[in-house]
């Protein structure tokens, strides 16, 4: 009987097989007149959006329509000074939240609160509008459209995305000074897939990737760097006063931004292998539990891959490859690590830290190595290929 795949696995291969997006972040001013009027709005929607989480979490449902079905007359009459299409998108914004939090907190499911503090709106095609460089956002009932003026679209946004289609925009307000933000969302067409070999991609313990190729990306120094954080925040966290709670968020923020620009090289540079047409992950799911059940890793080991996202790479190398026609799956973990890949003996004592040596055949390969090779096997076993075949045709 298969096994049945958890939420994340299954938000995860919609990710990989879904329709393309990419998001612009900009920044927008707004008069005080602008900022008050959208500031009323935001907090009537987010009331909205409020109603709609308790819904969900008392009916364990994540239905936008049966959701819809449920509240909209209700919320109407409750808010009239709300346009119906702000009712309608945010009972699907609310419905895609509590969705993402199930899928990661699958310990807490059904508990997210309904409130939240940022003020923020989300448009749709119906409820805004963008001719050029000029923005138009719905606004109360009974106003009229607002119009604003954007900065250029950045000139390699435009040539790597000419026939890219706006989707959404999200307006998050700041609540101290008359501007905001804004996420432009766009629908990109998709590529036309490529044949090539299937790449095994293994994550985590001595190196961020190491590739069935021998590719890799180690990160001693980025280790450096998260360790001198950590002491930081260990110190901050000692002194316990409200400066230091102010420059915790702060060091937090900034090793936000860091891990990320290393996620975003390392997921390029798997995206840039010639000749590659399929690319295998693990589905690393049930990484933070496997983590702590391991007995021969150390505490500074267990922290690293409690602390890494490797999602997040996973997911910047999905929409990297995806743009350059390669396919990405998602295979088994399971004994990746201790499978000898010439022989396909199993064993705990096959693997020593870094070093693979099989007690069967005597091969001897680096650990993480070995991993990425069995990872491609199973990826090609998936796709139902046979092992020898060195290219994969996409239907």
């Amino acid at each position: 009987m298969a096994r049945k795949k958890s939420a994340t696995a299954r938000r995860r291969e919609g990710m990989m097989s879904g329709t393309p997006t990419r998001a612009l972040v900009m920044p927008l001013a707004l008069s005080p007149d602008q900022h008050a009027m959208y500031s009323r709005l935001a907090d009537l929607y987010n009331r909205v959006w409020g109603s709609a989480v308790s819904w969900c979490d008392a009916n364990h449902s994540v239905n936008a329509v049966a959701a819809q079905k449920a509240l909209y007359y209700s919320l109407r009459a409750r808010f009239p000074q709300l346009l119906a299409q702000f009712v309608c998108n945010a009972l699907r914004d609310a419905a895609g939240a509590v969705r993402s939090w199930n899928s990661n907190h699958p310990k807490r499911r059904w508990s997210l609160k309904a409130s939240r503090r940022k003020p923020t709106i989300r448009f749709d095609l119906r409820t805004m509008g963008l001719r050029g460089n000029l923005l138009t956002l719905s606004s109360m009932h009974g106003l009229k459209r607002q119009r604003f003026l954007l900065p250029s679209i950045p000139a390699w946004f435009d040539e790597r995305y000419p026939e890219r289609r706006l989707q959404t925009v999200t307006l998050v307000l700041d609540p101290t000074n008359p501007t905001a933000r804004l996420t432009l969302t766009f629908r990109i067409p998709k590529t036309e897939p490529v044949e090539g070999r299937v790449l095994g991609v293994d994550l985590g313990m001595h190196a961020l990737y190491k590739d069935s190729e021998g590719g890799e990306y180690r990160y001693p120094q980025v280790q450096r760097v998260r360790r001198r954080y950590a002491y930081d925040r260990r110190t901050l966290q000692e002194k316990g006063t409200r400066s230091a709670h102010r420059r915790l968020k702060a060091i937090g923020r900034r090793e936000e931004r860091f891990i990320r620009d290393v996620d975003h090289r390392a997921a390029k540079r798997l995206a840039d292998t010639p000749g590659i047409g399929v690319m295998a992950f693990e589905d690393l799911t049930r990484i933070r539990r496997l983590a702590r059940k391991g007995t021969r890793t150390g505490r500074r080991r267990r922290n690293m891959l409690n602390q890494w996202p490797f999602s997040q790479l996973q997911e910047f190398a999905a929409y990297k490859a995806a743009a350059k026609g390669i396919q990405v799956v998602m295979v088994d973990p399971a004994y990746t690590s201790q499978r000898c890949n010439r022989c396909g003996y199993v064993d705990k004592g096959n693997r020593d830290r870094a070093r693979f040596d099989c007690l069967r055949c005597g091969h001897s390969d680096d650990a993480d190595h070995n991993a990425a090779l069995n990872i491609r096997d199973r990826a090609i076993q998936s796709l139902g290929q046979t092992q020898g075949q060195g290219a994969v045709n996409h239907p």
